[in-house]
């Protein structure tokens, strides 16, 4: 042990460098008694006539830079009853609490895998299509593991919220609510930005950063982040209940006037469809056709005026039980991924989305070329494998005059 059997070294700098030399190497080693660390001997002016006495050497290291502390012989040195008596753990305890990195790492990779392990098992029980794998897998890291940047409860209440999407018009409190039993769930935190990443992906489109962008995307999932400003336009829609918006909508109806519903309006009250047949374009300028050529006597039609808004699932909602819906897009692949939900979730019959009607309608000097991720049309597969062919979109106005036929 040396001559320096003495606690004279309590407190000193030299003691000091050794030990937060050991307190890194336990620290990142499982709080284990073993093994060596480097010390340089420089750290301190006595550094080297210490190291030599807890190695149990006679003479000092004076040419070395450095040093490989043992921390057994540490361990023992310190608990000497000439060193004080007192071991490294609580030597190191008595300063400072220790933490087991290597524990807390891997307490963090167990509580990680369970939150994925959850969500899979909870997504699993979805039927949203591959989208929801492919957000999830965007998730992980190239071992499988979750992500750092992904909070292990904003996973879990994303994943909830995903789970009982899409809604009909509930707002954003009202979803949470439903989801979390908090309505201050979607409030603040990482959730949202993951909830608008996954219906990104569903959408095929980047997840916006703006707003209305935001608002936008909350939408197509018929959630509501402003009850004015989602909006569904309609034309012929006559209803049959007589409060105030149903007046509006019926008048409307008999003038041919398409008429803009807001999510707030829908909500003051049931608006119950009377026609067997609803029909539902994309594309604003359909429903101002109609509204042109055919005014009263054309069957109602709602227009989504792009993604499906809250208003739109709200108000389709509520239609008779029994009314057949028939929904078209446009030409693109957003187009088919919107009219493949409509038919799944509101048991749609495709409107002239067709392989006949694209190929009536395409013209290549007056289309443009298909974007974004490609998708299938199950009602039609050869459509989707024409439009992969030919590498462009029809747009919803180049069918109108066919549209017009089936409205009269």
């Amino acid at each position: 042990m040396s001559d320096d059997h003495d606690a004279r070294w309590r407190g000193t700098p030299e003691l000091d460098v050794l030990l937060a030399a050991a307190r890194k190497k336990l620290e990142s080693n499982w709080l284990k008694v073993e093994g060596s660390v480097t010390v340089q001997l420089d750290a301190a002016p006595d550094l080297s006539r210490l190291m030599s006495g807890v190695n149990g050497s006679s003479s000092q290291l004076s040419r070395a830079r450095s040093s490989r502390l043992d921390l057994a012989r540490f361990d023992a040195w310190l608990g000497h009853s000439v060193n004080g008596g007192v071991g490294l753990l609580d030597t190191l305890r008595e300063r400072a609490p220790l933490q087991d990195k290597k524990r807390i790492a891997a307490n963090k990779a167990d509580v990680k895998a369970r939150a994925l392990d959850n969500a899979r098992t909870l997504l699993a029980t979805t039927d949203h299509g591959d989208w929801l794998d492919r957000w999830l897998s965007s998730l992980l890291n190239q071992d499988g593991t979750l992500g750092g940047r992904v909070a292990v409860d904003a996973l879990a209440v994303a994943t909830k919220v995903l789970s009982v999407l899409p809604a009909d018009g509930l707002s954003l409190t009202e979803v949470a609510e439903l989801a979390c039993g908090d309505t201050k769930a979607l409030s603040s935190g990482g959730a949202p930005k993951l909830v608008l990443e996954a219906l990104s992906l569903k959408e095929g489109i980047p997840r916006p950063v703006d707003p209305v962008g935001i608002r936008l995307l909350w939408e197509t999932a018929g959630v509501s982040v402003d009850a004015l400003s989602s909006r569904v336009v309609v034309l012929g829609y006559r209803v049959s209940e007589d409060h105030v918006v149903a007046r509006w909508s019926n008048e409307a109806a008999d003038a041919g006037i398409p008429f803009p519903l807001t999510l707030d309006m829908i909500t003051r009250g049931p608006l119950t469809n009377t026609a067997d047949r609803i029909f539902v374009c994309e594309n604003i300028a359909v429903i101002a056709a109609a509204g042109r050529t055919l005014g009263g006597e054309s069957g109602a039609i709602v227009c989504t005026d792009g993604q499906p808004s809250a208003a739109v699932h709200k108000l389709l909602a509520g239609r008779r039980s029994g009314t057949e819906i028939h929904w078209r897009n446009d030409f693109d692949w957003a187009g088919l991924r919107m009219t493949g939900r409509a038919l799944t979730r509101y048991d749609a019959v495709p409107w002239r989305m067709d392989l006949q009607s694209y190929e009536q309608a395409l013209d290549t000097r007056n289309s443009e070329p298909l974007k974004g991720f490609p998708a299938e049309s199950p009602w039609d597969p050869e459509l989707a494998h024409a439009m992969h062919r030919s590498g462009r979109a029809v747009m919803e106005e180049r069918t109108i005059p066919d549209l017009l036929l089936d409205l009269s």
